[in-house]
Parts: C-alpha cells; sequence; structure tokens
C-alpha cells in the first residue's frame, strides 16, 4: 500500500512543474531555426547517459530514442537526472578528437604538432572546447557536408598512427565511433553542457565558460562555428589523397629503413679510420664532390651502423643522429636515395624501421618496448646544416584547376555585393534585425553569411546594442514602441499610423499582457492549491491504511475500513480512487478471517 501511494505522490510531483521542462523558457520562438539545426547534428538511438551528480556512464537501450526536449534540456544545463552522449550514426557533419586531462597529448606541443597534421592534411579549420569539468579537450573538425562515419573515422585513424600518435583511451580517442561486428561503438558526451568552455587554441586559456551565457547565445556560438568555419567536402577528399601519398611514402621510407644494401665501393684502404682526413676522402671518392654542410664523421659512422647494426650497448643515441645523417645526404655507392629537406616524415619512419629491424638486441629499452626509446629520433629528423636555417618543410598541395579558381573567385564577389546590398537597405530602417532576415534579403544561405560575416557583423552588434539602449523593461516586448521618455523608434508604419494611435496600441497591449500575467498567476496558484490538497489526502489515506494493516483486534480494524471508506467520496482523482478501492477489498477480507476466528468452532458455517 506504501509503494502504490509512492508512486501516486511521484507522478503528482511532476505534474506541479518542479521538474518540467518548459522550451520557450530557454529557447524563445525565433531560436527554432537554430535549435533544429543544432539537433540534427546527432544520431538519436543507443545514446548513452551518466547520472548526476557524480554517476557512471551507461548505455541505453538501442531501441530507445533520445528526444529534442531532452536534448534541449541538457545543453539548457536544466536536465534534473542526467549528463547525455550520443553515438555516431551512419553519416556525421563533425568529428572529434578527445584528449583526456591525463594524457601526454594534453599540451600545447603537441596540440600545435596535432593542429599542423590535420593543416597538412587538408583539415584547417576546427574549433576546440574543454570538455566538462576534468579538463579534457574536444577538438571538433565540423564539415559542410554529411560525410560517412566510418570513413572518417578510418581516415582520421590513419593519419595519426601513421604520425605516431598514439590513439586509445585515456590518451586519444577519435570519433565518430561508429563500432562493427554487431557493436554499437562508443559514445561522445553532447557539447554545451555543465563543465563546457570556449578556448584559445593559441594560448589554452578559457575564452568563455558555458555558465557564464545563456542557452540560446550558447547555441549561437556553437551554431556560428558551424556555419563559418566549417571543412568542404573537397577537404575529405584531399585528406584521402593525403593518406594514400602517405602511406606510399612510409612504405619507401620503410624499404630503405629495413634494407641491408651491399657495398659496391671497394675499398683501397683500411677499414677503421682514425683521422677526420681520410673520412673526408672517402665521402668525396662516394659523391665525386664533397656535398655542402655534410659531417664527414657522422655520415661515415652512419653508414658503418646501416651496415651491421648496433654492435654494442650504448650506442642508440649516437646511431640514432648518425644514420639520421646518413639517410639525409643519402648513398650513391649503395644506391641509397637521399632523404633530405622536405622528407623528414619519410627520414624519421626510416630510422625506426631501421632500429626496430638491427638493434640486434643492444639496446635494453627497446628489447623492453619502452615508448620514449624513439624519443631522441624525432630531434634527429629535424637536423638541418649550419647553412640551411631551419624552415617549414615542403607541404602536400593538389593542383586545382584554374577554371575552379576563378568560378569560386566571381560567386564570392556575387555574394559579399548581395550581402551588402541587403544590408544597406535594412540599415536604412534604423533599426535591429536578425540574420535570418539579412540571409532571405540577400538571398543566400547560412553558411554563406556566416562565411562573410565581416561585412555585417559589426552593424549588427552596434543596431542591437542602439536599439535596447532605447527601449525600456515596461514596453520593450511591444513591436515598434519606444520609451516614455524618447521618441518611437522609426517604422514603416509611421507614415501612416498617428502618434496617438500608436501610443493606444501599446496601452491596449500592456493591458492584455498584464491580464494574462494575471490570469497565469491565478493558475498557478489553483493548481498549487490542487497538488498540496492531493498531497494532504494522500499522507492521511497512507497512514490509516498503514495503521489498519498491522491492526490485529477486528473491531479497532473495522473502525478504520469506516473510516478509509469515508475518503472514497474526497479523491482527488479516479486513478487513486481506484487504488483506495483495492486497499479497502484487501481490508475487509482481513476483517472477515479476524471475525471468523471470534466465532465457536462449534458455530462456523461448513467448508464449501
Amino acid at each position: 500500500m506504501t509503494t502504490i501511494f509512492g508512486q501516486a505522490q511521484a507522478r503528482s510531483q511532476t505534474k506541479s512543474g518542479s521538474t518540467k521542462f518548459a522550451r520557450h523558457d530557454h529557447y524563445p520562438q525565433g531560436w527554432q531555426e537554430i535549435a533544429a539545426q543544432f539537433l540534427n547534428l546527432f544520431h538519436r538511438y543507443g545514446y548513452i547517459y551518466k547520472p548526476l551528480p557524480d554517476g557512471t556512464w551507461f548505455s541505453a537501450d538501442e531501441k530507445w530514442k533520445l528526444t529534442d526536449s531532452e536534448i534541449l534540456k541538457a545543453v539548457a544545463g536544466v536536465h534534473p537526472k542526467f549528463i547525455l552522449g550520443s553515438r555516431a550514426g551512419k553519416t556525421t557533419r563533425f568529428a572529434v578528437i578527445d584528449i583526456d586531462n591525463g594524457s601526454k597529448y594534453h599540451n600545447r606541443t603537441y596540440l600545435e604538432k596535432l593542429l599542423q597534421l590535420l593543416a597538412n592534411a587538408g583539415l584547417e579549420r576546427n574549433a576546440l572546447y574543454r570538455s566538462s569539468y576534468s579538463g579534457g579537450w574536444h577538438l571538433y573538425l565540423f564539415f559542410e557536408e554529411p560525410i560517412n562515419s566510418a570513413d572518417l573515422r578510418k581516415q582520421l585513424l590513419k593519419l595519426l598512427v601513421l604520425n605516431d600518435f598514439l590513439v586509445a583511451k585515456g590518451q586519444l580517442e577519435i570519433f565518430p565511433h561508429p563500432g562493427s561486428n554487431g557493436s554499437q561503438g562508443l559514445g561522445l558526451r553532447l557539447p554545451l553542457q555543465p563543465g563546457f568552455a570556449w578556448l584559445d587554441k593559441r594560448t589554452l586559456d578559457i575564452d568563455l565558460e558555458r555558465h557564464e551565457v545563456s542557452a540560446t547565445k550558447a547555441l549561437e556560438l556553437f551554431i556560428d562555428v558551424l556555419d563559418s568555419d566549417a571543412n568542404p567536402y573537397a577537404a575529405f577528399k584531399q585528406l584521402k589523397e593525403y593518406i594514400r601519398a602517405l602511406e606510399l611514402r612510409r612504405e619507401a621510407a620503410t624499404i630503405i629503413g629495413a634494407s641491408r644494401v651491399p657495398d659496391n665501393v671497394v675499398s683501397i684502404r683500411r677499414e677503421q679510420r682514425d683521422g677526420e682526413g681520410d673520412h673526408i676522402t672517402f665521402v668525396q671518392a662516394v659523391f665525386h664532390k664533397l656535398p655542402p654542410g655534410i659531417i664527414a664523421d657522422n655520415w661515415y659512422k652512419g653508414r658503418l651502423y646501416h651496415l651491421n647494426g648496433l654492435t654494442a650497448p650504448s650506442q642508440r643515441a649516437e646511431c640514432i643522429e648518425c644514420v639520421g645523417h646518413y639517410f639525409f645526404y643519402g648513398d650513391p655507392s649503395r644506391d641509397l636515395p637521399a632523404l633530405g629537406y622536405g622528407y623528414e616524415q619519410e627520414r624519421e619512419w626510416a630510422i625506426r624501421e631501421f632500429l626496430s629491424a638491427h638493434h640486434n638486441g643492444q639496446s635494453k629499452d627497446i628489447n623492453r618496448g619502452r615508448a620514449d626509446a624513439m624519443a631522441q629520433v624525432q630531434r634527429a629528423t629535424n637536423w638541418r646544416p649550419a647553412h640551411r636555417p631551419a624552415g617549414d618543410s615542403a607541404k602536400y598541395r593538389p593542383q586545382r584547376p584554374v577554371s575552379w579558381i576563378r568560378e569560386n573567385v566571381n560567386r564570392k564577389r556575387d555574394a559579399r555585393t548581395r550581402i551588402a546590398g541587403a544590408l544597406g537597405e535594412i540599415k536604412k530602417r534604423q533599426r535591429s534585425f536578425s540574420t535570418v532576415e539579412l540571409q532571405q534579403a540577400a538571398g543566400c544561405s547560412r553558411t554563406t553569411l556566416y562565411k562573410h560575416a565581416d561585412i555585417w557583423r559589426q552593424d549588427y552588434e552596434d543596431l542591437a546594442e542602439d536599439f535596447f539602449a532605447i527601449c525600456t523593461h515596461e514596453y520593450n516586448v511591444v513591436v515598434g514602441a519606444g520609451s516614455s521618455e524618447t521618441e518611437p523608434p522609426s517604422t514603416s508604419l509611421q507614415l501612416n499610423m498617428p502618434l496617438e494611435r500608436l501610443a493606444a496600441r501599446q496601452i491596449a497591449s500592456e493591458l492584455a499582457m498584464r491580464n494574462q500575467r494575471g490570469e497565469k498567476r491565478a493558475r498557478k496558484v489553483i493548481q498549487k492549491a490542487l497538488d498540496a490538497s492531493e498531497k494532504d489526502w494522500q499522507d492521511k489515506v497512507r497512514a490509516l491504511a498503514k495503521a489498519a494493516a498491522v491492526e490485529p483486534d477486528f473491531k479497532k480494524l473495522k473502525a478504520f475500513i469506516v473510516m478509509l471508506v469515508s475518503y472514497l467520496s474526497t479523491a482527488p482523482n479516479e486513478e487513486l480512487q481506484s487504488e483506495l478501492q483495492v486497499c479497502l477489498r484487501s481490508l475487509k477480507e482481513k476483517a472477515s478471517n479476524s471475525a471468523l476466528e471470534l466465532v465457536p468452532e462449534t458455530r462456523r458455517p461448513p467448508p464449501s
């Protein structure tokens, strides 16, 4: 009985509005388009959730659907129970590189390396956020068009692995993660929830905390990046081409690093040379002319290491330096090509492959499989001679047809002209305007509008500030109204409507709103009284039912039943009345059994 009425009380509290989510309180009518654009980013089935305040992540049934209201409630920061996340669908418009706070990649050095790597591959546009209060990073890569989730993850995974990033839980993870062989894959925490923050990629400082802005402003900031800083589909195609070329380069470098090409130079001197002059003479004999910047000793030692591998302990550091120098200039006598400027990555792969194949068990760190055994390789591959200062190596840039470039320039010029013209017409009205209004006037897409935000953003903010400065709290919801201390703002209605009529409309609108507010308050008071009455009825009935359930005396039990019957007529709703009737039947049956025990056995009716 206690359980039944406890459930009814919980339902009553939900009806009272204590946990009810009113969407219009957080997302006004004009924000529906942006909210819909945000909601369309996420797959709804098989979502994940984490109970508040400090729960662990759980997976929802793959048949359960995550509703719009649940997502909007979570990103507004008012979800009373959970932090939410979603899994990947078949296509997606964004990818996320997740770097945990304790990861070795959670620092500026590795972040700059990662951003440079993505830029080289064609993905130059990205945004960095703090995922939660734990301090982890989410690096978002937005796309203008939906991309196949499995293919996007595959390409990003190849890109990072080929560049020696460790993709593992707690270090660095890639989303989308659609899974395979019946697996749902991994879910990703939704953005804009408590703990979310906008970060500066250059300084890693927090630009803005999520709790400092409203739900609508947070949505606008997030969607602005999606609209104005998304990668085109051509960038994804360039990523695939870049990875294909990278795999070929690594394959060639691996062959160089693992090869043991015989020496086809006949030595006319003893093999062990002690003087610098002997090494220079040998280098001149191999190259026919001493290459500029070459260090003969290092090149010669690198050649010996490449021929024999490690021959004693504590040679790994010297081997990396000298073999890197040897690969930089190559060896014509053994048909090894030079991996000079612009081949830093190939040189790194070749050194790693050489050490893995020919350390001959002499390196303890390599034998133990320690990750820092190859830490010096990257420094060695960035070596440059003194006469050639360090600079950017050659980057992959596919050739684009001139006709494409001209067409893009013409389209851009046309779009900017239309946006500037529409902005000029709107500015003549001297009032604030929305981005949707400007988009429709310019006849362009929202993406195009935000690509050219430099044209209209300043005027948009200035007009909005001026508009709200002249609107008081008393009349700021009335269309076309000004404060009592200023002239009404100019509108298209002024030519046909006298000022007296406009003022009368303002007053009528204000009175109507006050009536609506009064009616709303009255409804709330009535609902609160009904809820209090229902709770009081449940508390009294619960107490009587609990006492009757443990009462052994027939007379007292009968009194309890009479009192509970009197509550039937005052039940707040049919559901509670039905539950009380079920309780009464069980108590009457108990009373009948108690009365039967009081009758002498000789007078009891025979069993049926």
